[in-house]
């Protein structure tokens, strides 16, 4: 009787801690966006560039399930870091074949975008849904540039503090429907600066054309995590642009790769072990 109870016990205990898993899947996990903090330390970074802070966003993927409220709440939680530079990493909507933006959508979109702050400057690159059709990437292209990003893809940017001496931010088009132009995007760069390389998709650090010896550290998204990411196994189905890397941070060489998990959801409203994630970087000149 005793050990019959205990099963009772056992059963109820899993069907409790399953239906509270099911629940924070579907109404908490996509919408709670967690902040990565993560310290980049280089001999390379100027003293004038010391402490300075950078916000990574990606994957809005608006009109399937994110909309203007969630965005809101989100977008709220990036304003509350104070980053000095601000940067997005592509795929404003999911797939906007099949949900079209329309001028309600754009609207939205751009009055919250606007809303951010970064002193040192605003920056993106195009997602592959960004650039699906021509017309697409116009209506993004309007979105971003009238929100004041600036479009860094297959270009680069020299960051500063009011100094001749900075970093380097690199864009790149994404692997999925870009077309991606390195010998443009690292003109001009040398070893000895610090650069930060930011594509949408993360493999693109599987790309033969690029010399990670000339980036420090490779933001990217694309991938959402995985967005449903069992430990030791991986995402349930991998996409393309992210079937090398696509959760995490990873050592490639010299450079360091950061893969977010995005803000948005892609085919069903859920993540389980991949929740929304904005990155934000502390720039240290020197270890001290």
């Amino acid at each position: 009787m005793k050990r019959f109870f205990k099963i009772l016990i056992i059963i109820a205990l899993c069907f409790i801690l399953g239906f509270a898993l099911i629940c924070y899947t579907l109404f908490i996990g996509v919408d709670n966006v967690r902040i990565s903090y993560q310290s980049i330390i280089s001999n390379k970074i100027p003293d004038s560039m010391n402490d300075k802070k950078i916000a990574y966003f990606s994957d809005i993927t608006y009109l399937e399930f994110m909309d203007k409220g969630r965005l809101q709440n989100m977008i709220s939680t990036l304003k509350e870091t104070h980053a000095d530079v601000v940067i997005f990493g592509g795929d404003i909507f999911s797939n906007p074949i099949t949900f079209t933006p329309d001028s309600k959508s754009v609207k939205e979109l751009t009055e919250i975008l606007s809303s951010i702050e970064a002193p040192l400057g605003k920056f993106a690159v195009y997602g592959d849904q960004d650039i699906v059709n021509d017309e697409t990437k116009k209506i993004v292209t309007n979105i971003l540039t009238d929100s004041e990003f600036e479009i860094i893809s297959n270009t680069n940017i020299q960051l500063r503090n009011e100094t001749p001496q900075g970093i380097t931010l690199v864009g790149l088009d994404p692997l999925v429907n870009g077309s991606i132009d390195t010998n443009t995007a690292f003109k001009n760069i040398t070893k000895d600066d610090f650069t930060i390389l930011v594509s949408h998709c993360p493999d693109i650090m599987t790309n033969t054309s690029l010399n990670t010896n000339y980036i420090d550290i490779a933001v990217t998204g694309h991938s959402l995590g995985g967005q449903i990411y069992i430990p030791i196994y991986g995402p349930i189905e991998k996409q393309e642009g992210a079937s090398t890397y696509f959760h995490g941070i990873y050592e490639i060489n010299t450079t360091t790769l950061y893969v977010s998990n995005g803000l948005g959801t892609r085919g069903s409203d859920l993540r389980i072990f991949s929740p929304p994630e904005i990155f934000l970087f502390r720039l240290q000149s020197k270890e001290s």
